[in-house]
């Protein structure tokens, strides 16, 4: 059989191998289904599934809704753009589109395909991740993200988060307070950090949350007793969730990560992006201790570094430190 496989011709209609397409159409009359049903149902071996189940994934015919599952995306998310713009070239690609769209409609459908519109509900850690990355990949404008603990997923790729930003996508975060009182939680903002993203502290998210663009929105489930991922592209959930996230930005607390160095307003000294830094950790509430941890400093530093800058101020007290911080663009 594998030299079968191998002496198929690579182009489709789809631009899929011949046999990798055949195991999305097996995987299209199906909710969803694991690597050791695909395995018996096609006659392939179980590695050589997982195979064609990555590049599946990769080119964004299929997500991975578990740890061990899987589910075909609807082919007119998959193929609809692409042949809309190469109707002339490509018009046998129609063809199949129709007849996977005729799969699709025929299969049970149930338990939330991500078809437009629809809630598609991802079950696990290793799901979670896939899923996102694959969203994340596909951002043209701007992710933005409520960050609350606990933290159950990692921080992004870095190096898809390069990308993404010499792609000219915007990375905004609002980190719930608590996130401050935790180391494990702490490591995390400190690489967005590093990285530069655009950062804010509130006092209270109501939930985990995630928009790309203004496409799609992944909200936490809550109510789940294991990590479980809600995703949609319902224009009016994200339109929804988008003004959340806005008007919760609006009333945060930033952070400056680098970007406040030179001279401030009218003319006042400035400060680098390391006070900026200690400043936003400052007025969001920490004690010295907590910014020494978060910055990897030790507590007589902070407190040296908050006298410095009293001194640089003209002021007497860290309240008197923060209004003039405020008023002379110490801080955003």
């Amino acid at each position: 059989m594998s030299d079968d496989v191998r002496a198929e011709p690579e182009g489709t209609a789809t631009g899929l191998g011949a046999g990798t397409e055949r195991l999305y159409r097996t995987l299209l009359s199906k909710a969803d289904a694991s690597v050791g049903q695909l395995a018996a149902e096609s006659g392939l071996a179980a590695a050589d599934v997982r195979s064609r189940l990555t590049e599946l994934v990769d080119a964004g015919f299929v997500t991975m809704i578990a740890d061990s599952r899987y589910r075909a995306v609807a082919p007119d998310l998959v193929l609809g753009e692409r042949l809309a713009s190469h109707l002339d070239t490509v018009r046998f690609e129609y063809e199949a589109l129709r007849e996977l769209l005729e799969l699709h409609r025929t299969g049970p459908g149930r338990g939330g395909r991500d078809d437009r519109g629809r809630w598609e509900q991802v079950t696990g850690v290793v799901a979670i991740q896939s899923r996102l990355s694959r969203l994340r990949d596909g951002a043209e404008r701007c992710v933005r993200t409520f960050v609350k603990p606990p933290m159950i997923l990692p921080a992004p790729d870095g190096e898809q988060h390069r990308e993404l930003r010499e792609r000219g996508v915007r990375y905004r975060l609002l980190f719930d307070r608590t996130v401050l009182d935790s180391d494990r939680e702490g490591a995390h903002l400190r690489r967005h950090l590093e990285w530069r993203d655009e950062i804010r502290f509130a006092k209270r998210l109501p939930l985990k949350l995630i928009v790309i663009d203004d496409r799609t929105a992944v909200i936490e489930d809550p109510g789940s007793d294991r990590p479980r991922a809600l995703i949609t592209a319902n224009e009016s959930v994200v339109r929804l969730t988008a003004a959340l996230f806005e008007q919760l930005w609006e009333s945060a607390i930033p952070a400056r990560s680098g970007a406040a160095e030179g001279a401030g307003a009218e003319g006042e000294p400035g400060i680098d992006g390391g006070d900026s830094l200690l400043l936003s950790l400052l007025i969001a509430g920490l004690t010295d201790q907590a910014i020494a941890s978060k910055l990897g400093i030790g507590l007589r530093t902070v407190q040296r570094r908050v006298r410095d800058l009293m001194d640089l101020a003209g002021v007497d007290t860290r309240i008197q430190l923060g209004w003039h911080a405020a008023k002379h663009e110490w801080v955003p």
